[in-house]
């Protein structure tokens, strides 16, 4: 079985080694992502992720640790590896990779708090695919969170209950959502909030994981955009002159992220990071030193939105 350029899903029971392959052919990840994707762990204290990655890793030479501590295939081509027990290799996956060449689904999720461990839900889900430096399709849907919506998450969203009462639940929309993802690059400003949600929505009601190569514009942000103070959407969609339509709603904010993304990947282009590899390394390479501003000492106002 060969697998995509981009995400797929898998079923659990797969060999926690092998999970952590085909995971980490997307690039480097920090131990309590890669633990809580792995393991279905999202949330794990840093010590007891560790604790666990040293002890799945041990003795095995593919998995090493890079220069900012995040764990990463010792070579970034995960062709070379074969997968026990006659598990899919991750075939098709190289550092060579034109990111030209490669489509990416840019994904936003509102939901009804962010702790997926904790039992919240989403409420809405759009899924903007970029294929060829153009928006080649847009998936859009509200859903049924089978929970209540706190007040202060819809003074943020302006999703209210009897929007979504009669909308459809994760469980009937995930073959469609899973259409759109396949063979694609995850994207999405914050990837990891997005990401875990839908593994864990996707695993709770298929029993399957989501699997594959995934990109943060925050991340790509940072690097590309040193000069911005904040790397919101916001302010990234404000420097690239992009309107945010229905702010904080899923639909808008995945579509001016896709918007965002292709000029962030000409502009990758335009300063010779042509292949997923040197993206990866870019993305390695240590940020410059900031001053630290000193934090507020008032709380974070709920019509705040911390995730984008």
């Amino acid at each position: 079985m060969e697998l995509s350029r981009g995400v797929y899903s898998e079923p659990e029971e797969t060999l926690l080694t092998t999970r952590a392959l085909t995971y980490l052919s997307g690039g480097p990840a920090d131990v309590v992502d890669l633990i809580g994707n792995i393991c279905s762990l999202p949330g794990a204290p840093r010590i007891v992720a560790e604790h666990m990655a040293h002890a799945m890793f041990a003795g095995r030479p593919q998995f090493v640790r890079d220069a900012d501590g995040r764990w990463m295939l010792a070579d970034l081509t995960p062709n070379s590896y074969a997968v026990a027990r006659g598990w899919p290799r991750a075939i098709g996956q190289s550092a060579d990779d034109l990111l030209h060449r490669l489509s990416y689904v840019v994904v936003d999720t509102e939901t009804t708090g962010g702790r997926s461990w904790l039992g919240d839900r989403i409420t809405e889900i759009a899924a903007v695919v970029v294929r060829d430096g153009q928006i080649a399709e847009v998936y859009e849907t509200l859903v049924n969170p089978l929970r209540p919506i706190p007040p202060f998450i819809t003074q943020l969203t302006n999703i209210t209950w009897d929007m979504v009462k009669d909308a459809p639940t994760f469980d009937r929309v995930a073959p469609d959502v899973m259409r759109v993802l396949e063979g694609n690059v995850f994207v999405a400003h914050n990837a990891n909030f997005d990401w875990r949600f839908l593994t864990t929505e996707l695993s709770r009601s298929t029993g399957r994981q989501l699997r594959g190569r995934k990109l943060c514009t925050v991340k790509i942000a940072r690097k590309v955009l040193p000069q911005l103070s904040r790397r919101s959407l916001d302010y990234v969609a404000r420097y690239y002159g992009i309107e945010i339509r229905n702010r904080h709603r899923a639909g808008g904010d995945a579509l001016a992220t896709a918007k965002c993304l292709i000029r962030l990947m000409s502009d990758l282009a335009d300063r010779g990071c042509a292949t997923w590899g040197e993206l990866q390394t870019l993305l390695r390479a240590p940020a410059g030193r900031r001053k630290k501003r000193r934090p507020s000492g008032l709380p974070t106002p709920v019509t705040r939105d911390t995730t984008a």
